[in-house]
């Protein structure tokens, strides 16, 4: 079985899903960790554009059993769950994942993942490019200063200070680079099911991606 959960930056993607994987007793994968990994690697070996997909496909990435991401390069292997998550790779991610090879090099990576398993999976074009025939896929959005309000918070969390117009800023400018870009952009499928999470809370939201797919 395979759940796609697309929607921009901030609309609750990745909190619902995990929580959704648990409840199934299904794997979670997070694609966008993946895309702010190249992002990551582009930062961390000075590259971008051919020079970085080179590098990417060199690049080992795995998840654990406990959802954290770990990248190896060069021989050196380190948990990047934390750094993937600065404003600095937000503010990068959505150019990087913009280039056709490294969307082709993520998107086979993500394939193998879930070959082998049930998953469900959040991201940007997952129901409409990477299991376009996935059994059930969810569309999720929010208003821009509920998203930003959200990003705000994990921002403070980890020592970040940004204020909430920087950050629904940020997010406009994300949704546009995203929804505009050429290659697997930013959109809802035709079968998908939309939620506009801005005033639901976490678990009603849990709620209706699960009792959708289980019928109960």
């Amino acid at each position: 079985m395979k759940i796609a959960v697309d929607g921009p930056a901030g609309s609750g993607k990745s909190t619902v899903s995990k929580v959704v994987a648990k409840n199934l007793g299904i794997t979670y994968l997070d694609s966008g960790a993946l895309y702010r990994a190249c992002a990551y690697i582009g930062l961390k070996t000075h590259t971008e554009t051919g020079a970085l997909v080179e590098q990417v496909s060199h690049a080992g990435l795995e998840f654990d059993t406990a959802g954290r991401l770990f990248l190896t390069l060069n021989g050196q292997t380190e948990d990047i769950s934390t750094v993937i998550r600065t404003p600095e790779i937000a503010s990068k991610v959505s150019a990087v994942a913009a280039i056709e090879d490294i969307r082709r090099l993520v998107t086979d990576k993500l394939r193998l993942m879930a070959s082998k398993t049930s998953v469900i999976m959040d991201g940007r074009d997952i129901g409409t490019c990477v299991f376009p025939d996935a059994e059930y896929k969810f569309f999720l959005v929010a208003s821009p200063r509920e998203r930003a309000r959200r990003r705000m918070k994990d921002f403070e969390a980890m020592g970040f200070e940004k204020t909430i117009e920087e950050i629904e800023a940020d997010i406009i400018k994300r949704d546009k680079l995203d929804s505009e870009r050429e290659h697997a952009p930013l959109k809802k499928a035709e079968n998908a099911v939309e939620i506009d999470t801005t005033d639901l809370t976490i678990e009603q939201v849990i709620s209706i991606i699960t009792e959708t797919v289980t019928g109960k």
